[in-house]
């Protein structure tokens, strides 16, 4: 039996090796999934939830607002899913929130590189911030990729989907090298 498991173990990270593959290969496809991958999520949550309503309703775990969550929820899902323009605004919306991150984390990298000057400067040793200059090329960097992606939103979606694609290739690969090992 452990075999048998092994086996099936070995057959999925084979799949799923294949599947990042696939994203890795058309990483923007794979970026522009997220939108109905997040409605498929949506959907299955509302279905669940109704599903066993009633069991957690005895078990005082549930109540009517429960119930009406996962039935907006469901409508939400089903109209996500079947709307290729809200997916795309969710894929859009994401890009543009990465891009967001990125801009603000580079700019929050400046503002630490010119404190961490100031204390080397401050310091009467050359040991303490005295790569201040590191963090402050880092915070231009991303600075200028944040502001690089939201000008061209097709540049987040490819590194995205890109990382989804190696993602997924790993747990393909972690998943055998657990079979194997077990």
């Amino acid at each position: 039996m452990k075999n048998f498991y092994k086996i099936i173990a070995i057959i999925f990270g084979i799949i799923i090796i294949g599947a990042g593959i696939v994203c890795l290969v058309s990483p923007g496809l794979t970026f522009l999934t997220i939108g109905w991958i997040a409605g498929l999520a949506m959907t299955a949550d509302a279905i669940a939830n109704i599903v066993t309503w009633g069991a957690r309703r005895r078990a005082g775990e549930a109540d009517g607002w429960t119930l009406a969550g996962a039935i907006v929820s469901l409508v939400f899902g089903i109209v996500l899913l079947t709307s290729d323009i809200l997916q795309l605004s969710v894929d859009l919306f994401i890009a543009f929130m990465a891009a967001l991150w990125i801009l603000t984390l580079g700019i929050l990298r400046l503002i630490k590189s010119s404190k961490l000057h100031q204390i080397h400067k401050q310091s009467d040793t050359e040991i303490v911030a005295k790569n201040w200059w590191v963090v402050m090329l880092t915070g231009i960097l991303l600075v200028l990729l944040g502001v690089v992606s939201l000008m061209n939103p097709a540049i987040t979606m490819f590194a995205v989907g890109t990382m989804i694609g190696i993602t997924i290739l790993i747990a393909g690969i972690n998943l055998i090298a657990t079979a194997l090992a077990a």
